[in-house]
């Protein structure tokens, strides 16, 4: 499918770390592994996203993004995949985080006047909805009409985004490095979205998860999770 340049303009706009989503106060289990001597320099960086992130994304948030793109439309039928979503996190750290960028998501983009932003963002002050980030993810593209391979590397992109900055900010990796990393990862990106989309959404990354459920226990924290 041709993407038009202005669309193509406001994915690059959605994509970019400078929108505001929220998603910088978030390590997702880096920091805790950083702070224990797991995570040392960069290759530990590109490790942990590339056998971790990724494949928790692939396997779990990604089926619920798909899906909810193909709902396109329809609040309720979203609202309905937002709460399974949110039965089936099991690592409260990660379902908060989840929960507070898909709020800043709505957020920003009902102030700006993006298609059911408003609306959904309605239910979700109502506590009719979750608004998980995939959810919002879907609705946001679906909104821009944006096709769902474009959704699902956007929606990755962001994850790698995300964790290279948290990287950066922890002082693992400097900014060379991670587009390196990037760089390297872009290959295993891009067979991921080619891959079938799994039966059923699941995820067994331990390290990470018992990861971001230690972060707690860190008495000085420069991120929420």
């Amino acid at each position: 499918m041709t993407v038009d340049r202005t669309t193509l303009l406001r994915l690059l706009q959605i994509s970019d770390s400078n929108f505001p989503t929220g998603g910088f106060a978030f390590s997702n289990g880096l920091e805790t592994l950083a702070n224990e001597g797991a995570v040392r320099g960069a290759g530990d960086v590109e490790a942990f996203i590339r056998d971790h992130l990724l494949p928790r994304w692939a396997n779990f948030d990604r089926w619920y993004l798909v899906r909810a793109h193909e709902t396109a439309g329809d609040l309720d039928a979203l609202g309905a995949l937002d709460w399974l979503y949110d039965s089936q996190n099991s690592v409260e750290s990660l379902a908060v985080a989840s929960r507070r960028i898909g709020r800043a998501t709505l957020t920003s983009h009902s102030r700006i006047g993006t298609a059911d932003a408003d609306a959904y963002l309605t239910k979700l002050n109502n506590s009719l909805v979750p608004a998980h980030q995939p959810i919002v993810q879907a609705l946001v593209a679906a909104a821009l009409g944006l096709p769902r391979d474009i959704t699902e590397l956007s929606a990755v992109y962001q994850v790698m985004s995300s964790a290279l900055s948290a990287a950066l900010r922890l002082g693992k990796v400097g900014s060379l490095q991670a587009q390196v990393i990037q760089t390297n990862l872009a290959p295993a990106v891009g067979e991921l979205i080619a891959a079938p989309l799994p039966s059923l959404p699941h995820a067994f990354m331990p390290l990470a998860d018992i990861a971001a459920m230690r972060h707690g226990d860190h008495e000085t924290r420069l991120f929420a999770a």
